[in-house]
């Protein structure tokens, strides 16, 4: 073939032109967007308002309640995260977007943690559901096997699982584990037998089932793909119409090709092992004994009260009554986990924290007001555990990114910047958590004390403002099941043990995929030992000549008369200790004032 100058010539003068125009076209793009659109007068960073690759790329850091903590630190309460998303901060903000009348809907996210258009739409998924009358029915249908009294009627089962872990945690005294894992198998024990009555005994077993891996892996995924949602939706087609037609095909080619393309698929065995199989056999065996019995009378755990609703009202289906209870073991357990070793590790890393809680559980026990396997309603003798629970429920909160919601039809006006129709909008829970104008300067520390320290009034609006599980009316419906194990989970384990980290002074990593757990966190607990004495002793220090600042007063916020060893459990930490990460020395340990020794 003859090549002549003019050809070069002409490809290179081609190609000039090729990167002039795509310097135009981009250039003009950018010039609208950072001008041009509603958003330009919202700060933030500049790649954040030209390209969603910008938010995608912090997505996949793990690490998006940093990202916005920072974000909002440098450019107040309003910042444009994507061409066409913000995030917001304020109280105010938080009302109108997840109020009770709030006309925002779910968000283009969801998306990608549902069936994204290519199921039957007949599925119950609080997640991702967008149609708001089916939400509502599907709520008040399910609402009867989740409520506070039900939770007391199923207690029992709760009691069996908690009485055999502890023993097996005593056992394994002085081993390193991942706090993370301990949380995870503990939260799913109790939400096996809460559920169905039997539990797997993953705290027993001691080893990931690959149920942790899996959620990890899902959530890992869906984080990120919920920002580019026609990418999910491609993937959904592929999985739900294309993929069961190309079996049909190769079940039609020669056995050979057959098993050339399955030969390195895993063993059924290691396909059966995690709790989601474990949970759809427990399923399939409770339809199948209803089928041919009568319903008991009463209900001893969740799915056969959710079976007694069904027949009560044909309108729960069954396929809604499978999916709900796999919620219990999705998010369920992810919530109630992140709660638990979130607490225990604020707990451990406050010191004086872990002593002070123990006083008041051996205080609480000795006064007949709290059981061996405490029960649910004897939280209310621990004020000091519970303001911790709070404030490690603020601090951590299970949900790292925003709820995403969308501006309605006509746009509104937010944090002075209008924002038109469609703008994705919302408010990440760890940033509101630390909500200044709700808890104080100093409400990236964690320190207890304040909630007693509080007004009636201002608490009441710090608990309206807590996003831990979910806002308004999609808030979570098993958070009566989680706050059930919660209120007997923790007092039993710093009633019997004492906990330490197994690297006194390192950081507390976190891996934030939506859900947001402590990564690699590793801890170590002994058996406690408790000299009972201590309920006779009347400390000088809780004298009316010597009163402290910060100590709750002779009534709790009951009304119930409380002690003066109770008023000592709440007197004012050293300032010293109010940073956010603080290394559990042997010296903290000791300055406990109490007769409290670790085997």
């Amino acid at each position: 073939m003859y090549f002549n100058n003019d050809t070069f010539g002409s490809s290179a003068t081609s190609l000039t032109s090729l990167a002039v125009v795509s310097f135009v076209i981009l250039s003009l793009y950018c010039f609208y967007v950072r001008e041009l659109t509603p958003l330009r007068n919202v700060p933030g960073p500049f790649f954040a308002s030209i390209s969603p690759l910008w938010l995608i790329t912090r997505q996949r850091t793990f690490q998006r309640p940093w990202v916005d903590l920072d974000l909002h630190k440098k450019y107040g309460p309003i910042v444009r995260v994507s061409p066409n998303e913000v995030i917001v901060s304020s109280t105010k903000s938080r009302h109108v977007i997840y109020g009770p009348t709030s006309k925002f809907p779910k968000g283009d996210w969801y998306i990608a943690t549902g069936s994204a258009g290519w199921g039957d739409g007949d599925e119950l998924d609080f997640l991702s559901e967008l149609d708001m009358d089916k939400y509502r029915l599907q709520r008040r249908l399910v609402g009867p096997a989740y409520t506070d009294n039900f939770m007391r009627q199923i207690e029992g089962n709760l009691d069996k699982i908690l009485e055999r872990n502890i023993d097996i945690m005593i056992q394994r005294a002085g081993r390193i584990e991942d706090i993370d894992h301990v949380a995870n198998f503990l939260a799913s024990d109790c939400l096996q037998v809460a559920t169905f009555g039997e539990s797997k005994g993953l705290l027993e077993a001691g080893v990931d089932d690959g149920s942790i891996e899996l959620t990890m892996r899902l959530w890992g995924y869906m984080h990120w793909v919920g920002y580019v949602p026609r990418l999910h939706r491609a993937r959904k087609w592929f999985n739900i119409i294309v993929k069961p037609k190309l079996r049909i095909i190769l079940a039609m080619l020669p056995s050979l090709l057959t098993q050339k393309a399955t030969i390195h698929s895993k063993p059924a065995s290691q396909m059966t092992e995690h709790v989601f199989i474990w949970m759809r056999k427990r399923i399939r065996d409770r339809f199948d004994s209803f089928a041919s019995e009568n319903l008991p009378t009463q209900a001893t755990d969740i799915a056969t009260r959710l079976l007694q609703i069904h027949a009560e009202k044909p309108a729960l289906k069954p396929h809604w009554v499978s999916e709900m209870l796999g919620t219990n073991f999705g998010a369920g357990v992810e919530t109630t986990a992140i709660a638990i070793s979130s607490f225990l590790d604020f707990v451990i890393s406050y010191p004086g924290c872990q002593e002070k809680i123990q006083k008041e559980i051996d205080e609480a026990r000795a006064a007949g007001e709290l059981s061996k396997i405490p029960k649910q309603t004897e939280i209310e003798s621990l004020p000091y555990l519970s303001a911790c629970l709070n404030e490690s429920k603020r601090l951590h909160p299970a949900v790292g990114s925003p709820l995403q919601r969308v501006v309605p039809h006509g746009g509104m006006e937010l944090e002075g910047k209008w924002l038109p129709a469609g703008t994705a909008i919302g408010i990440n829970p760890w940033v509101m958590g630390r909500n200044k104008s709700l808890f104080g300067a100093d409400a990236d520390t964690f320190r207890p004390e304040r909630w007693f320290e509080m007004s009636p009034e201002q608490q009441k609006a710090c608990e309206a403002n807590s996003m831990f599980f979910g806002v308004g009316v999609r808030s979570c419906p098993g958070k009566h099941l989680a706050q059930a194990i919660l209120n007997k989970v923790l007092p039993l384990l710093l009633m019997e043990l004492c906990w330490s980290h197994a690297q006194p002074g390192a950081s507390r990593p976190i891996r934030s995929a939506f859900m947001t757990r402590l990564h690699k966190v590793n801890v170590q607990w002994k058996k406690r030992k408790v000299v009972r004495t201590m309920v006779h002793e009347t400390p000088q220090e809780t004298s009316a000549e010597t009163p402290s600042q910060n100590t709750i007063s002779a009534s709790d916020r009951s009304g119930r008369n409380v002690n003066p060893i109770r008023r000592h459990l709440t007197e004012s930490l050293p300032e010293a200790t109010k940073n956010r990460s603080l290394p559990q020395t042997e010296a903290s340990l000791k300055d406990a004032d109490e007769p409290i020794v670790c085997a």
